[in-house]
């Protein structure tokens, strides 16, 4: 029995070696296996080396060998990949110090110790505080499995860093369609069955949630046109526009539409954009930082809504010069 244990203990070794001692460019020999089994106490011949790791790779383990060099684990994920997963991570404010390090070091488990310093994200200084989001999405995936609608109570952050509940701490009761990422935030879409329509609410805003028992049907949603209408999850009616982009704004374009926007017209110094999205405040702050390189075609009632919001932001430096 105790040889057994010791065989068990001395597989696992192995396998723990390979996983953070090993990598493609850093190879263990079968004599540096052997001699950091020993240090663990454990007393191994090459002979039974090769056996444990054949073990390993006929129980799934990618083992390989390099000729003159020795063996190494092949990852699930490659570094690059690990790395972006790791600054995705990093970035998410949404996520308290705590969930991004434990969120981190999972995936350091994923790779070697040479390349482990490779993975530490720069993490932003400032982390909102709020509802567990991660709990959050459980309840909501589940919900979305069992097909039940969700109840919660939705808060608002005051200028004294309070919570503050909309509806008077009312309940909220939706019908969960999808989580949908945006701006380092996550948002559940749902669906009103008493204002006969879909809305979005911030995960990390949201508390209490409860599910409901009954498993409801669900009526057609394409979640890539809600995400596509909608600009900074701002919710609005959406607009269908035209607008002329100097010619320099062209991966700008693309970048924020993606390259299958539809393109209307192109000149040497611009092209014409059309566009059926939410003309709420961001968006109209986002075409203002173009200034003359970018004009509104249509329709009419964008451009007022453009000079209305021009116009206020002058009187408000006007105001602030008078003061």
């Amino acid at each position: 029995m105790a040889n057994q244990r010791m065989q068990k203990q001395k597989l696992l070794e192995i396998l723990r070696l390979l996983q953070q001692e090993a990598d493609n460019e850093h190879p263990l020999k079968c004599s540096e296996i052997i001699a950091r089994l020993s240090q663990k106490g454990m007393s191994a011949e090459r002979k039974s080396v090769y056996s444990d790791i054949d073990i390993l790779r006929q129980a799934g383990w990618d083992i390989r060998y390099q000729k003159n060099q020795g063996y190494w684990l092949k990852r699930r994920y490659t570094l690059a990949q690990l790395k972006l997963l790791s600054d995705a991570v990093g970035s998410l404010t949404i996520l308290s110090a705590d969930q991004a390090w434990q969120f981190n070091t999972l995936l350091l488990e994923e790779c070697s110790r040479y390349q482990q310093p490779q993975l530490s994200p720069l993490l932003p200084e400032y982390r909102e505080s709020g509802a567990d989001v991660l709990a959050n999405i459980d309840q909501i995936l589940k919900a979305l499995r069992e097909n039940v609608e969700i109840q919660f109570r939705y808060f608002d952050i005051t200028v004294h860093k309070q919570k503050r509940y909309r509806r008077q701490s009312q309940t909220y009761q939706l019908f969960p369609y999808a989580l949908i990422r945006e701006n380092q935030r996550y948002y559940c879409v749902c669906y009103s069955f008493h204002h006969h329509g879909f809305s979005h609410y911030r995960l990390d805003k949201m508390e209490q949630i409860q599910l409901q028992s009954e498993p409801l049907p669900r009526i057609p949603f394409d979640l890539k046109e809600y995400a596509a209408r909608s600009f900074g999850m701002y919710a609005s009616e959406p607009v269908n526009m035209t607008l002329r982009f100097d010619l320099s704004l062209a991966n700008t374009v693309f970048d924020r539409f993606g390259q299958d926007v539809m393109i209307t017209r192109i000149t040497d110094q611009d092209f014409d954009v059309n566009l059926t999205l939410s003309a709420a405040p961001p968006f109209l702050g986002w075409l203002f930082q173009f200034g003359q390189k970018v004009r509104i075609l249509q329709p009419q009632s964008l451009k007022d809504q453009m000079r209305e919001a021009a116009e206020a932001a002058l009187r408000s430096l006007d105001e602030e010069s008078a003061g």
